[in-house]
């Protein structure tokens, strides 16, 4: 209802007025009423049909993304605290000391028995056996690695409660980085401890000794040959003993165990007095001891030669048993006829012997076994060919000085 004032304008009455906000409330609640209805039937529809659900939130959040995007921008992160830093190191450096102790130790003792067995049978290295050990020890660590996982995991350890996205944060990942490489550095160190109870030469000495006794056995079985005697020997000077521990000979094996004093017997009077021997008869020698014979074999010719070592020390005896004897031709032609013509050691094997055992005492004192092993091989191709110092004979024996 409106009235005119004097100067003529109308004037809204304020029972108009009132009437009016009151009809705007209404309706306000009216809307509102019907808001919540439609919610109310939206939501009874999703519940009623679920498969609806994510088509509608993707509708209403595409919606609000085009409104206002930075709705939808996910907020950083809060920074961890240095609580949970030095927790997240912690947990990480744990299961890694575990790792280096059974990465480091499995290696050693894999690496070293490697080369204690193939490494001395096949003679390969031991940076070879170590990186066999490295394979084995890798091995292992996937098959016990859930092991020690799950034992870090029962420890007890410090929860740093970090989330998804606190878990890429440049200072988290630099913590976590920071602990695996110092429980791996610890757990290595520790993992050495086999170190404390494993010679570390042993390999290395039986390598050496099998290649040493791959050429002492050229050694006797060249001279067996050369000379040309049923059996020959390679004695060791060990403390005051003769030990007999490289034989050529199939019929020689009855003598690989004896260990003589020195002084007892031919050979061992040989290495103490360091004079080369020839005998032709060792019934004619009072030194001569029989119980070393047996059935099948006796010694009837003996050829004795000490090797000396740089200093003149005598390290072994070289002795070479029974003269084979040579066929002669009974006729003037080529044919096969003949007669086996007796015959002792003479001069000449005595030659051949003391070069063998010069080469034998290089290779006894380790100076440039190489080089010396090559040496050797020239020698046996030169008294093979008859060009060699020792093949002819000679009317006094030689003596090493």
């Amino acid at each position: 209802m409106t009235t005119k004032g004097k100067d003529g304008k109308e004037i809204k009455d304020k029972t108009t007025k009132t009437t009016d906000k009151k009809t705007d409330k209404t309706t306000d609640n009216t809307t509102d009423n019907t808001t919540n209805k439609d919610a109310i039937k939206v939501l009874t529809a999703l519940s009623e049909n679920p498969s609806l659900i994510t088509p509608s939130i993707s509708t209403v959040l595409s919606s609000l993304s085009l409104r206002n995007p930075s709705l939808l921008s996910p907020l950083p992160p809060p920074p961890p605290t240095s609580y949970q830093l030095k927790a997240i190191a912690i947990t990480q450096a744990v299961p890694f000391v575990g790792f280096g102790i059974m990465d480091n130790m499995i290696m050693i003792l894999s690496g070293d028995y490697i080369d204690l067995t193939l490494g001395v049978m096949l003679g390969i290295s031991t940076l070879c056996a170590a990186a066999v050990g490295n394979i084995i020890s890798d091995l292992a660590g996937v098959g016990l690695g859930t092991v020690i996982e799950d034992f870090a995991s029962k420890m007890g350890l410090p929860d740093p409660k970090l989330t998804a996205s606190q878990m890429k944060l440049r200072s988290v990942r630099f913590s976590s980085q920071a602990g695996c490489a110092v429980g791996i550095t610890i757990g290595c160190i520790i993992g050495m401890f086999p170190l404390l109870f494993i010679d570390s030469k042993k390999a290395e000495k039986q390598k050496k000794q099998g290649a040493l006794d791959l050429l002492f056995m050229d050694v006797v079985n060249e001279a067996k040959t050369l000379v040309g005697a049923e059996a020959t020997t390679l004695f060791i000077v060990e403390g005051d003993e003769l030990f007999a521990r490289y034989v050529g000979g199939e019929e020689s094996g009855h003598i690989k165990e004896i260990r003589m004093p020195l002084g007892s017997g031919i050979a061992g009077r040989v290495a103490l007095t360091g004079e080369a021997a020839v005998i032709y008869s060792v019934k004619d020698e009072p030194d001569f001891n029989p119980s070393y014979d047996s059935a099948s074999f006796k010694t009837k010719s003996m050829c004795c030669v000490p090797i000396k070592d740089v200093e003149g020390r005598v390290v072994g005896v070289v002795q070479a048993i029974n003269k084979l004897p040579n066929r002669r031709s009974t006729n003037g032609g080529g044919g096969g006829g003949g007669v086996r013509v007796k015959k002792g050691f003479t001069t000449g094997d005595l030659g051949i012997l003391q070069q063998l055992g010069n080469h034998a005492a290089v290779f006894m004192q380790g100076m440039d076994e190489g080089m010396e092993e090559l040496r050797f091989r020239d020698t046996i191709k030169l008294l093979k060919r008859g060009e060699g110092q020792g093949v002819k004979e000679r009317k006094r024996p030689l003596h090493m000085h």
